[in-house]
């Protein structure tokens, strides 16, 4: 399915955070929001997936309204978020956190929620290798893999990632980028990545969406976005 926003506004008090954003995200592909800090990307993506309210507008997944939807209810629409901050319960396992990730589906379908945990195991081996340990003991790109992997174990249609790279080696955002442009291809997963490291996201990316002080800017190919020297000065600093 494809997700349509139309004329999305996004308040924090008397603060205008997302104004009136208008653009639509292809099935099967990766799209990058990209802009400054401030810019109102994670707030797009905390009001895509429920924990933020919008002013006004609307965000269509199929036939369903999602601002006027609840988390658990997007979430059972197959939509996940993986907010910024490797945000894992760091008194768990590894394998007690992905658990974790199924535990609505655990009743119904616990033959495929292990079977997803397997395949999270293979997409980061080193969540396999470290399955027993809890997630304090973790590295900060360990955790990020875990707070993706555990995401993924509902198996979404739909998988909003914000800041994947925040903070991170950059060799290990190398790899979490390449394991993320490979997950799309292998499984047709449409994929919403906010980063603030641009190039980063937009070379893995089909399709760039640049953010303004909570304007639209541009939605346009991902390469486009990268060859225009103006638009990347005006907007991303460099």
């Amino acid at each position: 399915m494809t997700l349509r926003v139309r004329g999305l506004t996004v308040d924090h008090g008397a603060i205008r955070a997302i104004s009136n954003a208008t653009f639509d995200i292809p099935q099967g592909a990766i799209t990058a929001v990209i802009g400054a800090n401030g810019a109102g990307k994670s707030t797009l993506l905390r009001t895509i997936s429920g924990l933020k309210r919008a002013s006004a507008g609307n965000i269509l997944w199929g036939e369903s309204h999602l601002e006027a939807l609840q988390t658990e209810q997007i979430v059972r629409r197959g939509i996940v978020h993986v907010p910024e901050g490797r945000s894992v319960v760091t008194e768990l396992t590894v394998a007690e956190n992905l658990l974790l990730g199924g535990l609505w589906r655990l009743r119904k379908d616990k033959r495929d929620v292990l079977a997803a945990i397997d395949e999270v195991y293979q997409l980061f081996p080193r969540l396999e290798e470290r399955k027993k340990q809890r997630a304090d003991t973790l590295s900060g790109g360990e955790r990020q893999m875990l707070a993706i992997g555990r995401g993924l174990i509902s198996r979404p249609q739909l998988l909003l990632l914000d800041e994947p790279s925040l903070g991170l080696a950059p060799l290990v955002v190398e790899q979490i980028f390449h394991t993320l442009a490979e997950l799309q291809k292998s499984t047709g997963m449409t994929i919403l990545l906010v980063e603030q490291n641009a190039m980063g996201a937009l070379r893995i990316a089909s399709q760039g969406i640049v953010l303004d002080q909570g304007k639209v800017v541009i939605a346009d190919n991902a390469q486009a976005i990268m060859s225009d020297t103006a638009l990347r000065h005006a907007y991303l600093g460099y």
